[in-house]
């Protein structure tokens, strides 16, 4: 079972998986970090299983890197909860929302905002004060809602060169 903390980060709880592991072996090598992005009505714990298996990599012979994921509940979600029809569709179960479209946008452009201010920051919270970054290489995963965020947070950003997205709708 890999490490998770929490750790409070420019006012949000992030969840980080393998940075003990990181710590325990006295490594001042260099790292990856992917964030990972949770769907709709979902939350960041939500992603723990595909954290764990990221994190396993680290076992692997010959890794270069260090994995740590990174995972925050998106807005409205979670922690974050403060409206909850926000999260529904225009009419979904018993629930009409109509302003899907600009909740469900707010909610992407405001994920991958954070995911670039976070990698502005994160460094210090997670390693302290150091001469040069650790991180050599950025990722950021996501899946349905996520995904829309890690979609833009990729376009947007010139740091991810790992970016996997899983945008799903269901059709009726």
């Amino acid at each position: 079972m890999v490490s998770k903390q929490e750790i409070p980060v420019a006012g949000l709880k992030l969840t980080v998986h393998g940075l003990e592991e990181y710590k325990a072996k006295g490594s001042q090598g260099p790292v990856a970090i992917m964030f990972a992005l949770h769907g709709r009505l979902q939350q960041s714990s939500s992603m723990d299983p595909i954290a764990q298996a990221l994190c396993g990599l680290n076992e692997r012979a010959g890794t270069r890197r260090h994995m740590i994921v990174v995972a925050f509940d998106q807005p409205n979600h979670g922690t974050r909860l403060v409206h909850p029809l926000a999260n529904y569709g225009w009419k979904e179960r018993s629930n009409q929302n109509p302003t899907h479209a600009q909740d469900m946008w707010s909610f992407f452009y405001s994920t991958s905002r954070t995911v670039s201010e976070l990698i502005d920051v994160i460094e210090d919270y997670l390693f302290g004060p150091q001469e040069r970054s650790r991180v050599q290489v950025w990722g950021v995963v996501g899946f349905s809602m996520g995904g829309h965020g890690a979609f833009m947070a990729s376009a947007n950003g010139t740091y991810a060169r790992g970016v996997h997205v899983l945008v799903m709708s269901m059709i009726k």
